[in-house]
């Protein structure tokens, strides 16, 4: 997907979450070499193992967090197939997903990832939005919960917001172009390529509940969906009103903060320094990603299972 000014985002494969979910658990049968961690089985055939290490590593790191988060941990290990090539990938998720998906958390406990051509520097990211996906999932099996409280979580859990994502989101709040939580809902149900500010609303309106009750609004939600609650009555006893109350404050909230009166306290000085910032980041991290980027080539290939140097770190 194409946005103006906007990367696409590495995790828009859990669009057609709903029907993903309702497929046989049948779906993976996967016979592959594998690393184990406490909370993980990490299956590599035909890549090489540094490059499962590496996965295996983050999603330890990001379990933590999580789960820590949440309140809730899975009732099994969760298992994450790297898959080889694109075929393997459309095969275990049956063609479900659009073209442009890379990753999907499945019933079971598994999280499926494709080659992550051009994305592998976003590995820890897309894994940990997978992992909240799998204990969302966990908790609710097939209750309904809302897509806009399902990828909020995932996103704001799983990374970070840059200066671009602020931008978009000023410019689509000064044109009028916000959504509803319904029309989010249709948007990921649908598989609407056009899925970025969905998904920043969506991690926004998280963000915006984690503020709430001293930030345990998120775990009191998981807690009573764990005892069988619906999400609905479960949203009113963390928050203390309605979902739909919630929305007309967290609506006003975002006009706020990225409307035009936001943008005229920024200019012109602030702008300035924010777009010289920018462009600084954006030619220093294009230098360290080439210099990854190969790293990760050597990585892919099976024969290198041992003796890597130490993977380079972002500085």
């Amino acid at each position: 997907m194409n946005c103006p000014g906007k990367e696409m985002k590495y995790f828009h494969k859990t669009v057609l979450v709903y029907i993903i979910y309702f497929l046989s658990a049948s779906v993976v049968c996967f016979a592959g070499t594998s690393i184990r961690t406490e909370h993980f089985e990490v299956f590599y055939e035909g890549l090489g193992k540094y490059y499962a290490e590496i996965a295996s590593q983050s999603a330890e790191r990001s379990f933590i967090k999580i789960t820590e988060t949440l309140g809730h941990k899975p009732s099994e290990k969760i298992s994450i197939i790297l898959t080889k090539n694109n075929e393997q990938f459309n095969q275990l998720t049956r063609d479900a997903l659009p073209d442009w998906s890379i990753a999907a958390a499945l019933p079971g406990n598994r999280i499926i990832i494709s080659p992550l051509t051009g994305h592998k520097l976003s590995l820890e990211r897309i894994i940990a939005h997978e992992i909240v996906h799998c204990i969302i999932n966990d908790v609710t099996g097939e209750v309904f919960v809302p897509r806009w409280f399902h990828e909020g979580c995932a996103e704001v859990l799983s990374g970070r917001w840059g200066i671009r994502g602020r931008t978009y989101m000023v410019l689509k709040v000064i044109r009028g172009d916000i959504l509803t939580f319904s029309e989010i809902q249709r948007i990921f149900s649908a598989g609407s390529a056009d899925a970025t500010l969905a998904y920043d609303q969506s991690m926004l309106a998280a963000r915006h509940l984690m503020s709430l009750r001293r930030g345990d609004a998120l775990r009191e939600i998981i807690t009573d969906l764990t005892n069988g609650v619906d999400f609905q009555t479960a949203f009113l006893n963390a928050v203390g009103y309605s979902v739909a109350e919630f929305e007309m404050e967290y609506n006003r909230r975002l006009n706020k903060a990225y409307g035009i009166r936001t943008v005229l306290t920024w200019l012109p000085g602030t702008w300035t320094v924010i777009l010289m910032i920018s462009v600084i980041v954006y030619i220093v991290k294009k230098k360290q990603n080439r210099r990854l980027l190969k790293h990760w080539e050597e990585i892919e290939k099976p024969g290198n299972v041992v003796d890597f140097k130490p993977f380079p770190q972002d500085e």
